[in-house]
């Protein structure tokens, strides 16, 4: 069914803008006249296909925690958001939700008719409290998930901050030496000492404009062979699975898939799902291949009979601390406990790596660069030195 973009004049003489699913122009327009208003303009409305914005969703899932908490019903909820926020994305999706609620859908099959605006993740955990009868509870846990994803944005970016920093002024310094400085310099003294300069300089004058060649012919196979990748599903995975191979990087990215899952895991197990259907949900949000085959030979073993401890030590990906978590937790009867301190543990150690890792490379590319410089001027000064002897004497 269409949605329609529409702007109106109230009972009242103001001006409200907002979404409204009809057949046609005409049913719209009748729909607006029940509630009073006076349309003024219509229009299908044109909406992207992207996700929603993670700020819009984590207000939305506020509001609705709060509504629910007051015993409020999950469609006067979302009623209410629609009323009182602007979000054209998610207002767009609502309506739809809203219409398929008041048709009979359940919750979770309403939001999953939202054309694919919200994540599965999400869909799944919606799903999740028609079988528990726990909404409140699971609106409230994903609610907590948003607003870690949220504040896990924020600490990466301020412990990366500097070292970015530093990254991107030594890749400066590094390009303008190589390509601009480099060559103008020696080939002025190159000309003024009618080619008669110290051999290291004019071994900086053969080598800078082979080096500054190279550098573009790199830089320009990479971000197409990096573009034709990103083109298809595969070609992603692909270079998301090339990550775990990478010195350094590997760890830190094998670390985010885990604390994802136990994240997860947490949500699902303290919604009071079942441990394999949390699992299912778990494994299905993640990210690296490699892991989820990891992950789904445990889940087979489970199925089989082994103990979960037993069965994820199998993992070749597993650190011994979240290894360590899960056998006391499988001992206690309090996986959902484990889950969730084995999620905090990992979020702080990737943090600390985050930061580690962009000082170390800031470091080293600040002192290649400062090597290369090196060169450069003593490339310069060497003919000048030799000119100012040459004028003393």
């Amino acid at each position: 069914m269409p949605i329609y973009k529409y702007r109106a004049l109230s009972c009242g003489g103001s001006k409200i803008d907002g979404f409204l699913m009809a057949n046609d122009y005409e049913s719209a327009y009748s729909s607006l006249k029940t509630k009073k208003c006076h349309p003024i303009s219509m229009e299908k409305a044109r909406l992207s296909q992207r996700k929603i914005a993670p700020e819009d969703l984590l207000m939305f899932f506020f509001h609705i925690d709060m509504q629910l908490k007051c015993k409020v019903r999950i469609d006067k909820a979302i009623e209410s958001f629609l009323d009182l926020h602007n979000s054209k994305i998610l207002k767009a999706s609502l309506v739809n939700v809203l219409d398929s609620l008041r048709n009979g859908s359940s919750l979770g099959a309403a939001f999953e008719k939202s054309g694919g605006m919200f994540d599965w993740t999400i869909i799944t955990l919606l799903k999740s409290a028609e079988q528990t009868g726990r909404l409140s509870d699971i609106i409230s846990n994903i609610l907590k998930f948003l607003k870690l994803q949220s504040n896990w944005k924020d600490d990466v970016k301020r412990a990366v901050a500097y070292p970015v920093f530093l990254v991107l002024l030594a890749i400066f310094i590094l390009v303008f030496s190589i390509c601009i400085l480099g060559p103008q310099v020696m080939s002025l003294l190159c000309d003024f000492s009618n080619g008669e300069v110290p051999d290291a300089t004019l071994f900086m004058l053969n080598v800078l404009p082979q080096i500054s060649e190279i550098l573009g012919y790199f830089l320009l196979i990479a971000l197409i062979t990096l573009c034709f990748f990103m083109l298809t599903k595969d070609g992603r995975m692909k270079i998301l699975n090339a990550l775990l191979r990478i010195p350094k990087i590997g760890p830190i990215a094998v670390k985010i898939s885990f604390w994802h899952f136990c994240e997860i895991m947490h949500i699902a197990l303290d919604a009071k799902l079942n441990f394999m259907d949390a699992m299912d949900l778990a494994i299905s949000s993640t990210k690296f291949e490699d892991i989820k085959r990891e992950l789904l030979k445990a889940k087979d073993q489970i199925t089989d009979g082994y103990p979960i401890g037993k069965s994820f030590s199998e993992i070749k990906f597993m650190s011994p601390e979240t290894l360590s978590a899960i056998f006391i937790g499988e001992e206690g009867g309090n996986l959902s406990d484990s889950f969730a301190h084995m999620s905090q543990i990992q979020y702080n150690e990737i943090l600390f790596d985050i930061k580690a890792l962009g000082q170390q490379f800031s470091v080293g590319l600040t002192i290649f660069t400062g090597l290369v410089f090196i060169m450069i001027i003593s490339g310069l000064l060497f003919p000048i030195y030799s000119y100012v002897e040459i004028a003393g004497a």
